[in-house]
């Protein structure tokens, strides 16, 4: 089975995509293997589109077409602290093993870093579920 081309509105982010939905989603579609700069950039991505935005924003990552995430990339948000831009973060789309690695490691950053703050977090199936999320998280701070 091919997956669907992206549309316009997917932008390059090295092997992987994201697109941003006003006022305050930004979305990310993981293609294969992650590196290091591939979190840079998704970091750096993400600073932007808040400073743009003007607020805090959300982050939902795709993770169905999930490779493998090195070390350094894995690493990476110990040292780069992305809540001064990010309002809560939804997983979606890979399989029950991705979402419960995945769920380990985020929930190792608070007991590595206890200082810092950490925005809301979800793992969800579905795409529409960490949307809902969203709209969760929105209602509660509105």
């Amino acid at each position: 089975m091919v997956k669907a081309e992206f549309g316009e509105d997917w932008q390059p982010l090295g092997a992987h995509r994201y697109r941003f939905e006003e006022p305050d989603l930004f979305i990310v579609r993981i293609v294969g293997d992650v590196t290091r700069s591939d979190t840079e950039a998704m970091f750096d991505e993400l600073e932007a589109l808040a400073t743009k935005a003007g607020r805090l924003v959300f982050w939902l990552s795709d993770i169905s077409e999930l490779g493998q995430v090195s070390q350094e990339a894995r690493k990476l948000p110990l040292t780069r602290d992305p809540s001064r831009w990010l309002r809560g973060s939804a997983v979606f789309g890979g399989s029950f093993h991705q979402r419960l690695v995945a769920n380990l490691v985020m929930k190792a950053i608070p007991l590595l870093r206890p200082s810092r703050r950490m925005s809301p977090l979800a793992f969800c199936a579905t795409e529409a579920e960490a949307r809902a999320f969203v709209e969760e998280q929105r209602r509660l701070s509105s």
